[in-house]
Order: C-alpha cells, then structure tokens, then sequence
C-alpha cells in the first residue's frame, strides 16, 4: 500500500492488535515499522493492521536544524522562567535592583582621582630648617620662646670682674637650627633689653652683642 507514509506519519500513535504503537518508519513495500509502547518490541506491519487514533495530519515540510534549535531555546527559557516563579523571584525586585545597580557611578579608573592629595614636599633649600624640638632650660625670658627655629636656649652666667658692664650682664645663649649668626644676633638684641647680653650659634658661625653682633665663622671638620 503505497499510501502508508501519507496515512501513517513517522511518531504518530497508533493501534495494532488493541497495542498503542509508536510510528517509526516505513518498510520499502509498503509495511509501516512500529514499536510497541508495552513491551518495547520493534515489527514491520501492513497498513491496514493499524488504526489511527487521530485524524491524519497532512505531512508538513520538516523542521531545518536552525528551528529545532529555535524551538528548543524557547522551550528552555519557558522553563527557566517558571523555575525562578517557583524559587519565589519577583521580575519588579530584579528591576528595582538593577535600576539601583545601574544608578551607581563607575569607579574611577586612576587610582589617584581616589586618593587624598600627597602633601607638597619641602624644597631644598641651603637654608631649610629641620624640624627640631627645642630645649630650654630654667631662668630664661619669656620672649625667648617666641623665637624661631631654636635647638637649644640657656643663660650664660655673666663674670662680675669683667671691667666693661656689658660683659658682667647675664646672656641669653640661642643655638639655632640654621640661618646667619650676626642676623641673629641683631633680632636677639632688640627682644633682650637692656638687663641680658644676647650670644647666637648657627651650624656655620656665632655672633655676640657686646662685639656689635658681627658674625665670626665656625671651623668645620
């Protein structure tokens, strides 16, 4: 019966002998090739051993492979969706977050436009001052502490048998971190007044009052 193929569809569902069949193919004379959904056997019959559990479909061109994949990728998404309905997800919270998400400016791409700006380095200079913490010892004047740049401030005893008054005063002594001993020394004696001599030390040279605060030059090694 050469009309099988059109009347029984491969994968239709049939009957043969009260048996529900699937459709596998069909033999080259005619019989149609079945497997029996119950035990799993495979047979070639004649066509008209089967029953049609349908009205015959008409045989429609077959599906190319670009849209059974089609299909199958629909099919999946269908499924991944229900999953995540099941897992409780709700589509508006995803929104919501991505929105959020999405309003979150991106991150710099230099580290630096995130870091605090480095503080500006010292210059170096010849007359730079190190930073020091002063020493001051007792019985000194109070406008000695208003004085930059002092390492170390005392009193020099005055020597009561020096013939010249300036010489038996008491002297204020400022070891300086840097700067010009006779520039120092002038500053010195206009905060001293008259009761105390005044003596200043720099790395490079001292000066004194009582010799007009005229700088003399320190050796060094």
């Amino acid at each position: 019966m050469t009309s099988a193929p059109q009347n029984f569809p491969v994968g239709s569902i049939v009957v043969y002998f009260g048996n529900r069949t699937n459709v596998t193919g069909h033999a080259a004379g005619g019989s149609v090739e079945i497997r029996m959904l119950n035990t799993g056997s495979e047979l070639s019959v004649p066509p008209d051993r089967l029953t049609s559990l349908a009205a015959p479909a008409a045989a429609g061109p077959p599906l190319s492979r670009a849209g059974l994949f089609a299909g199958t990728g629909l099919v999946a998404v269908i499924a991944l969706a229900f999953l995540l309905d099941l897992g409780g997800s709700d589509p508006s919270e995803a929104t919501v977050t991505n929105s959020q998400v999405s309003s979150v400016p991106a991150a710099p791409r230099s580290p630096s436009a995130v870091s605090p700006p480095a503080a500006a380095a010292p210059q170096d200079h010849d007359t730079a001052t190190p930073h020091v913490v002063p020493s001051y010892a007792a019985g000194l004047p109070a406008w000695v502490k208003s004085v930059p740049d002092v390492k170390a401030a005392y009193i020099q005893p005055g020597n009561p048998d020096e013939v010249d008054p300036a010489d038996r005063r008491d002297s204020v002594v400022i070891e300086y971190t840097s700067g010009d001993a006779g520039q120092r020394c002038t500053a010195m004696r206009a905060l001293a007044g008259p009761e105390h001599g005044v003596i200043a030390f720099t790395p490079t040279g001292m000066a004194v009052d009582s010799n007009g605060c005229l700088g003399v030059k320190l050796g060094t090694s």
